[in-house]
């Protein structure tokens, strides 16, 4: 067991800033090592705000994520009489505290969505509330319902000091875990890897430890590299934990 838990001692997160300290509580007292780092950072789209301000008719909101929720949290009267989706328990908890009381899917993820309320969704208005970088599977509800997307906030790559920091440690082997937190998360994280001239040594120090991904589309994006990923049974970084506690 001791040797196991020698795997485990030093684990690299790549999250957006604004979930680190969050993050880094989780992890407390669990014996991991951990560094958390983020290679994106998040802009709010003051005009995605306005349109959204501007709406006066929809049946359902699809929400799918933590920052989307808390850009909105303040209009929760907007949100009266709605029926609202929310992606992930932490988005959930947001609007709940805003007297938004959303359903969530059985499963964290926009094809979860589109799969579970395809048909209870026909006929009806949907506004979609996200990024700029969402899932397209969520417009195909288009096929079935009147749908638009509004963007509340962009992603945008954060390349610095820290950033190379870490991919060259990783590069070095001073990593035995990278948690990657989204299929964005990877492709910052790449691309900076490829401007580096490190790309190809930083995957293959990758293919030689865990790597883990929160869902299914970062677990895709992962295979891009040819990286096969650990997923969690839940889709958020409490699973995330749970999986690491269990390959102990």
């Amino acid at each position: 067991m001791h040797d196991e838990l020698i795997f485990f001692v030093k684990i690299a997160v790549l999250r957006p800033e604004e979930y680190i300290k969050d993050t880094l509580e989780l992890f407390h007292n669990t014996g991991f090592e951990v560094v958390a780092t983020p290679f994106l950072k998040i802009k709010v789209n003051e005009d995605g705000v306005k349109k959204f301000e501007s709406i006066d008719s929809f049946d359902t909101a699809i929400i799918t994520s933590q920052t989307a929720a808390k850009i909105i949290s303040r209009y929760s009267y907007k949100f009266e009489g709605k029926n609202v989706i929310a992606i992930g328990k932490k988005t959930a908890e947001i609007l709940s505290k805003s007297r938004i009381e959303p359903e969530i899917p059985e499963k964290f993820d926009s094809r979860t969505v589109y799969e579970q309320y395809r048909e209870k969704l026909k006929n009806k208005r949907i506004i979609l509330l996200r990024s700029d970088r969402g899932d397209p599977i969520l417009l195909k509800l288009s096929e079935v319902a009147d749908v638009e997307e509004i963007v509340l906030y962009t992603i945008e790559k954060r390349w610095g000091g820290e950033q190379r920091e870490l991919l060259n440690d990783i590069a070095a082997g001073n990593f035995d875990t990278v948690i990657f937190s989204s299929s964005m998360m990877v492709s910052s994280f790449m691309e900076l890897a490829e401007e580096m001239n490190i790309k190809n040594k930083v995957i293959n120090r990758l293919k030689e430890i865990k790597v883990v991904a929160i869902g299914p589309p970062t677990a895709r994006a992962l295979e891009n590299y040819g990286l096969k990923a650990e997923i969690p049974d839940e889709y958020t970084f409490k699973g995330v934990v749970n999986l690491l506690e269990k390959l102990k």
